[in-house]
């Protein structure tokens, strides 16, 4: 009855394959009234681009043709290449992609506000770019409203013309003028608006709002986001942005990009899944892989403790947490099972693990029975050890248990 009484207190909305569990309120009736989630959410990686804006990182050709060949491996149905148009290298790298035979859709970043809009669509189509991601900017070269306005209208329609999809986007814009260049954009056949927190500066609530303003305007178009990290929000943005209405995410691996980054794939793409229950279509067993061919080439070491993909993720030291996942309650401390990402689970024996739990715990499971005292001269042993090595491995463990106790 106890038992059955703690496992009815805990609220939890588990996979039915086991991969991971979720908080049951995540689902409840008033949290899902407040969003409007689409139907589907697609994945669009911007690794090639904004992870090349990192400080210090440059991909080769070569690179990011192998990192493009693990995107589109793991199932990303999108990715942003580049500038097609103004930065050569990029052009090129359009071009070896179409070689190598990638199916992704492959977006290049447009400017809009470039002195000649038609030169830059011709640059882009000339490398056969699939999409054209025209982004808005106050610039001189559009130094009146008027020429504001007729950018849009213009650059769109010549891009359409040309036979490419065209997505459209600014961010910070009054309410008033976002309107009146959403309809414009519409108006003149555009395919996707993009909705952008280029400084980090929204909260998440505002943007959602934002977003689902653009979605009343523009109605079943889809709507993009894309979000950067200056305050670390970047992730949760860009869930807002979903829940505003929002069918498309631009991420990048590892959370890379200029300044503080932006909303990295790996997490949103797992947010989605267990959060918002949304199936993304992705190889998540591939995400670890693909992240540490991004950190090798972008020589962007992360962080021990970063989400999903950093080597602290599943490596337990606590005592109640060995204890825990040592007699196979793996959801008291995990979220999700290690093997879904590409990681392993590690259990460490430290200052942290020397209560009784932790050794009780490994001892049975390997089939001895120790009295207190095995127990405590156990742990003097690990005391010992760790003064010079801060931690000793589960194997190490392994091996002292078996001399002290026969």
């Amino acid at each position: 009855m106890e038992r059955a009484w703690l496992s009815a207190w805990v609220s939890m909305k588990v996979d039915k394959e086991q991969r991971w569990w979720s908080w049951d309120w995540n689902f409840a009736d008033s949290v899902r009234k407040q969003m409007n989630l689409p139907e589907k959410v697609i994945i669009k990686d911007d690794t090639l681009r904004e992870g090349e804006e990192t400080p210090g990182s440059y991909f080769t050709i070569d690179q990011k043709v192998e990192i493009a060949k693990a995107l589109e491996e793991m199932g990303i149905p999108e990715v942003e290449v580049g500038y097609g148009a103004g930065i050569q290298e990029h052009a090129e790298t359009f071009k070896a992609l179409k070689r190598e035979g990638i199916k992704m859709k492959l977006s290049s970043h447009g400017r809009l506000y470039a002195k000649d809009i038609k030169k830059e669509v011709d640059d882009n189509v000339a490398v056969e770019v699939d999409h054209i991601n025209f982004l808005l900017v106050p610039d001189p070269v559009l130094g009146s409203k008027k020429a504001v306005l007729n950018r849009i209208t213009e650059g769109i329609e010549y891009a359409k013309s040309q036979g490419v999809t065209v997505a459209f986007g600014s961010g910070r814009v009054l309410p008033k003028f976002w309107e009146k260049f959403l309809k414009l954009a519409v108006d003149a056949g555009v395919d996707r608006i993009v909705c952008y927190d280029g400084n980090g500066c929204a909260l998440p609530t505002a943007f959602k709002d934002y977003v689902a303003f653009t979605k009343n305007v523009v109605g079943k178009m889809p709507v993009e986001v894309h979000t950067h990290n200056d305050l670390g929000l970047a992730c949760a943005t860009t869930l807002a942005g979903v829940e505003g209405g929002a069918e498309v995410v631009d991420v990048i691996f590892n959370g890379l990009g200029d300044r503080a980054g932006n909303a990295a794939t790996e997490e949103v793409i797992m947010a989605l899944e267990i959060l918002y229950g949304i199936n993304t279509h992705i190889k998540l067993d591939k995400i670890l892989e693909v992240s540490q061919l991004i950190e090798k080439y972008s020589n962007t070491p992360l962080q021990g403790h970063k989400a999903i993909v950093g080597k602290n993720c599943f490596i337990h030291e606590s005592d109640l947490h060995v204890e825990q996942i040592l007699t196979g309650n793996w959801m008291t401390w995990e979220l999700f099972q290690p093997h879904v990402v590409g990681q392993t689970r590690k259990l460490i024996f430290g200052a942290t693990t020397l209560q009784d739990r932790a050794l009780i715990a490994k001892l049975t499971k390997m089939g001895l029975t120790p009295s207190q005292e095995h127990i405590d001269s156990l742990r003097k042993k690990v005391k010992e050890k760790i003064k010079n090595q801060e931690f000793i491995t589960e194997e190490e463990l392994e091996i002292l248990a078996r001399e002290m106790i026969k």
